[in-house]
């Protein structure tokens, strides 16, 4: 089976919290804590811990990588717009985390 990789989001008016999980039918593994963007520089932080991870190919790396830089983009231009729940639907490969529950 291949590893699959899953962007998890908490997604709030003044940051966005990212961090990696491994996926597997029978599990979940985190394999990076949440970085908070732009309070840190979360894109290179998750890059950095997934490149220290061999057994990730590359093309799993970059397609959870272009995901942080989608949602990072989306956040940035519609921060104060967009609720949860019009999130899931434009960004359905993302796990977003509701703070609230």
């Amino acid at each position: 089976m291949p590893l699959k990789l899953e962007l998890k989001v908490f997604y709030i008016e003044t940051f966005l919290g990212l961090s990696i999980d491994q996926v597997t039918l029978s599990s979940r593994v985190p394999l990076t804590p949440y970085y908070l963007w732009p309070r840190t520089d979360a894109w290179e932080q998750i890059k950095l811990e997934l490149d220290s991870k061999p057994w990730i190919n590359n093309s799993e790396k970059v397609r959870v990588l272009n995901h942080i830089v989608e949602i990072m983009n989306h956040w940035r231009e519609n921060r104060d717009r967009s609720g949860l729940e019009q999130l899931k639907p434009k960004f359905p490969e993302l796990n977003f985390v509701n703070l609230t529950e």
